[in-house]
């Protein structure tokens, strides 16, 4: 099992969305004769990359019912061995005529419980490494997990996903904006790397919403590379360009019959960068 974080404390950068995308394309991938079993773990409170995976009926009742990462993370806290299979929620199969959608397993957040989790001290910041992590490898090949802007030492919950994770990638806009935030964003995870042994390793950085013909990219793109080599951090080959015809592949009230009809025209831009993620944690991989 390897856990990939996707992380940078700048809002708004699409790292919901990405998470989306790149589940829905590494979980139609087969290796060994078999599709990749595939795990998002969602640890933003306002639960986008859950809510478009699971669908906004099946989210709200999992909350009303407790099966959520908070509820469990206080379990653990609390020396308990819990069942897992309650807060592991399956996407939806398809839609009645559709061809079965790629198989993803979510574990959804919850505002109030992430809140009372944070709220205790004496939480460790390496809880989920030592007693989650272990509970999830049977079961996953790969896990995803999304995590909340503006992170700091005080939200315990993320950041000890983001101790759990092997590696994570940074999405990034090439603006003025997003560069004036990365250096709190390596800050938190030269924090998190203090606490993981060196874990996690960041892959790179991931360029969305990317028009390399526009003014912003060829204003910050070299403020960006110089940055880049200072720190030692890889930047993705491939991006995914400024499209707006994306937000269409995250809605749970659409229905597509592949995902070549869910990303349309995009498909090919999204399938290289989910394509080189695949290459990149593979070289992580322990032979």
């Amino acid at each position: 099992m390897h856990s990939i974080a996707l992380y940078n404390n700048k809002g708004g950068v699409g790292k919901s969305t990405l998470t989306f995308f790149m589940a829905d394309f590494l979980a139609s991938v087969r290796v060994a004769g078999r599709p990749l079993r595939v795990l998002v773990m969602d640890l933003d409170a306002q639960g986008s990359s859950s809510t478009a995976l699971l669908g906004e009926e099946l989210a709200r009742q999992a909350r009303a019912e407790a099966r959520t990462i908070g509820h469990l993370a206080m379990q653990l806290a609390q020396g308990r061995q819990p069942d897992l299979r309650p807060f592991l929620l399956l996407r939806p199969s398809s839609l009645r005529g559709h061809p079965p959608l790629p198989a993803v397993t979510v574990l959804l957040p919850e505002r109030e419980s992430i809140f009372n989790f944070d709220a205790n001290p004496l939480h460790t910041l390496t809880l989920f490494a030592r007693t989650l992590k272990p509970l999830l490898l049977p079961h996953f090949d790969i896990v995803l997990l999304d995590l909340p802007g503006n992170l700091d030492e005080r939200h315990l919950l993320a950041v000890n996903a983001l101790v759990m994770s092997d590696s994570l990638v940074i999405p990034m806009e090439p603006t003025r904006l997003a560069l004036h935030a990365l250096p709190e964003t390596l800050r938190m995870i030269r924090y998190a790397q203090e606490h993981g042994q060196g874990c996690p390793v960041c892959l790179g950085i991931l360029l969305n919403r990317t028009d390399k013909r526009s003014r912003q990219f060829r204003l910050h793109a070299p403020a960006i590379v110089r940055l880049l080599q200072e720190v030692q951090i890889p930047c993705f080959n491939n991006y995914l360009p400024n499209a707006p015809e994306l937000a269409n592949a995250t809605d749970d009230t659409l229905a597509f019959t592949s995902l070549k009809d869910r990303y349309g025209s995009y498909y090919p831009h999204v399938k290289k960068v989910v394509s080189e993620l695949f290459d990149r944690w593979q070289t992580r991989m322990p032979a």
